[in-house]
């Protein structure tokens, strides 16, 4: 067998095992659009974790819920693989595509194909930069950074002394100059916590790793310095600092205000512990259904049906929607409105990186706190198989 044949065979193959299909039980409703049964598409950028299985499954449940037939690819975050497999699924006939894609500006070309081909695009949780989607459905790593830096601003001012005036020592701990996580998320608190001078922020690359994150705050506490607060831009460093904390002398990560982004299950076990105080995470199994409520409408109204910059989307008036009183792994997924209320957005104001436009629904982030680090439908609880 010829090689280039050979190779065409073992790619078709790779293609067939990423794809998976869901169909409405039989006697459910069928959800037409110009007299045929809709389709809509996933194009996933991975499912390598809970968070991204979570993202994956609540789009195929929601699907069947409606009524609609649904179809996905993951790309196991590798931006050739994601184009190939998103333009297949557009060949394949779909109605509506949704896509996480894993390169912002690579992924254009999916765009383009989809615009040639009339077929409506919304990214969800990550974002492309390009005219044509019609919008985005997350919260931005921006806005985590943000609501850290808040709660932060308040154990200064209500816990530390002199109590009512915010002061102390703040480690951040940052991925590294340019990075994604140091540009939104280091960005967003530096935005809230530099309005407060008398706040001192000593910062540190531990490039999101636990282990060297451990070593720079021992480095910090070794030095004599005395830490109020750590702001660590992914989990891992969070569990890093955690872990400084407890094997210092003198001193427990009771003692110091630890805010994180993330919410994975070791960091909700500290959190649970005590050792962690709050830690800001997305709603995986919000974001596709959002978007598939909006493709819906879309395909039946037109862009009329999308919500309108300059909109708050309350949970009053879009979850009677998303929540189909249906329960998956044991649990209704959508019975807590954790997305809302969401600000209707510019792309543009996500990132630099975006100089295209087009909608951002902007979700909020979820707070997670010792009050409810236990419920089930985190992500980082929520009772999937296999992992």
């Amino acid at each position: 067998m010829k090689k280039g044949l050979l190779l065409a065979l073992v790619l078709v193959a790779m293609l067939i095992l990423m794809v998976g299909s869901s169909y409405a039980d039989e006697g459910t409703k069928t959800l037409y659009v110009n007299g045929h049964p809709m389709f809509l598409g996933l194009a996933a950028h991975s499912v390598r974790n809970v968070w991204e299985d979570l993202y994956v499954k609540a789009f195929n449940w929601y699907c069947a819920d409606l009524g609609i037939r649904s179809t996905w690819t993951e790309a196991g975050y590798d931006t050739a693989t994601q184009i190939t497999q998103a333009k297949r699924l557009i060949d394949m006939g779909i109605d509506g595509l949704i896509i996480s894609p894993w390169d912002v500006k690579a992924l254009r070309v999916v765009m383009d194909y989809a615009k040639e081909h009339g077929v409506p695009v919304i990214c969800t949780n990550t974002v492309v930069d390009s005219d044509y989607p019609l919008m985005f459905v997350g919260y931005g790593a921006k806005q985590g950074g943000e609501q850290l830096a808040q709660k932060i601003v308040e154990y200064l001012r209500d816990k530390v002394e002199p109590i009512g005036e915010v002061k102390g020592t703040v480690l951040e701990l940052s991925s590294g100059p340019g990075t994604s996580e140091d540009i939104m998320r280091g960005g967003g608190f530096h935005e809230v916590i530099d309005q407060y001078p008398d706040v001192k922020v000593i910062t540190q690359v531990a490039g999101s790793d636990r282990a060297k994150a451990k070593t720079v705050t021992l480095n910090v506490l070794r030095s004599g310095t005395k830490i109020d607060a750590v702001f660590a831009q992914n989990g891992s460093m969070a569990l890093g600092a955690d872990e400084a904390l407890k094997d210092a002398p003198g001193i427990t990560p009771k003692d110091v205000f630890i805010a994180t982004v993330d919410a994975f299950p070791q960091i909700l076990d500290e959190i649970g512990a005590g050792n962690i105080d709050v830690a800001v995470d997305q709603t995986p199994q919000f974001y596709n259904p959002i978007a598939v409520h909006y493709m819906v409408q879309y395909l039946e109204k037109g862009p009329s049906a999308l919500p309108q910059i300059g909109q708050t989307i309350t949970a009053d008036q879009l979850q009677p929607y998303l929540d189909t009183g249906v329960q998956h792994a044991g649990l209704d997924p959508w019975k807590v409105p954790m997305w809302a209320p969401a600000q209707i957005r510019h792309m543009t104001e996500y990132s630099s990186d975006i100089t295209h436009d087009y909608i951002w629904f902007q979700t909020n982030a979820v707070l997670v706190t010792k009050d409810n680090y236990n419920s089930p439908l985190l992500w980082g609880n929520f009772p999937l198989p296999g992992w």
